[in-house]
């Protein structure tokens, strides 16, 4: 039956005209469900307030003054990772009168300071993130033609068993190992293949499986004979090569060969894998292995390169078409990670 709490504003019309035809409030109950008390506290509750619907109940009164607010505000923006307990710690001895941890998370709540998991984010020193403005400055005005020359380069591992971090599963109490709770793995974690891969306005570009550890002779072979071909091939005379600044890349015997190959090279900002479209490939390559869960590194490879080779051609063209618009957020983010 229901609860007096639960009682609507129809039923609590309804009860008071079957009084009226003088019927007992246990006839009531039995013929709508509703208990005998719960019928009376209704027809007390229109005699009391006139009204078949629920009163509004009381606000309770705050307990932090607008002063109080502001300060809980202004330590919440000063360090965005200090929890509400952490704040209440912090505040607490200098209040006249005591609040909970609760009402912190209200008064951040109002104005929107929500807690949510946070972004991982590359760590941009203040010398890489002048040389990210200066990068985002020089060729937000590029147009589509001159970005159609740049052939944009990446490495990226993958596991044949997903992510290396930790796996989240919802499940109660005692089903920690039900099969539809635990996550498979096997000895050795499953294997990993580490993949070189290009792309340009024409689409995606030649993938280069590595094997073993890729040190700067593995990178300037994979540059030589992979890259160059590719290039001359696809590309227009004065294309450009992008390439981060890892170690590997920058190594005096790589420097020394695309200078005596007198390649354009673009000069890329470090930690700025926001800045590089390449990326949002590796991710759909990434969704293709969950779907089709290779059954062993051979497998998993020829994955990865069916995934790429069938990536569309437009979507290479969007993505480098959003550089002017990814230059744009790290002006306006100035210099700092972008969304991207």
């Amino acid at each position: 039956m229901s609860k007096g709490k639960n009682i609507t504003p129809q039923q609590r019309l309804q009860i008071q005209l079957l009084r009226k035809q003088g019927n007992t409030y246990r006839s009531i109950s039995n013929e709508l469900g509703i208990t005998v008390g719960a019928c009376y506290a209704a027809v007390k509750h229109i005699e009391l307030h006139k009204i078949v619907d629920n009163v509004p109940r009381k606000q309770k009164p705050r307990k932090t003054d607008v002063r109080t607010d502001r300060v809980i505000h202004r330590i919440s923006k000063a360090d965005r990772f200090k929890t509400a307990v952490d704040i209440h710690t912090e505040i607490s001895p200098y209040l006249k009168q005591a609040i909970s941890v609760r009402t912190v998370q209200r008064r951040l709540n109002e104005v929107n300071l929500i807690g949510r998991v946070a972004r991982k984010k590359p760590l941009i020193s203040k010398k890489n993130r002048r040389a990210r403005l200066q990068f985002a400055k020089a060729h937000i005005k590029w147009t589509a033609e001159e970005w159609s020359k740049v052939v944009f380069t990446d490495e990226s591992k993958f596991n044949r068993f997903g992510s290396d971090g930790k796996c989240y599963v919802r499940r109660t109490a005692g089903e920690e190992y039900n099969k539809n709770c635990t996550k498979p793995t096997v000895k050795g974690g499953g294997g990993s293949v580490l993949v070189w891969g290009s792309m340009s306005m024409n689409g995606t570009g030649p993938i280069r499986r590595i094997t073993g550890i890729m040190d700067r002779f593995v990178y300037l072979d994979i540059v030589k004979n992979v890259l160059l071909p590719f290039a001359k091939d696809k590309m227009p005379n004065d294309w450009i090569y992008q390439a981060d600044n890892d170690p590997k890349h920058t190594a005096r015997v790589v420097k020394e060969f695309l200078e005596k190959e007198k390649l354009n090279i673009m000069k890329w900002p470090a930690q700025s894998p926001d800045l590089n479209p390449i990326e949002m490939l590796w991710i759909d390559v990434d969704h293709e292995i969950k779907r089709r869960k290779p059954k062993n590194i051979q497998d998993l490879f020829d994955t990865i390169e069916e995934a790429w080779k069938s990536i569309p051609v437009d979507r290479c063209i969007r993505l480098i078409n959003s550089m002017q618009r990814r230059c744009a957020e790290v002006i306006k983010n100035k210099g700092y990670a972008t969304k991207y």
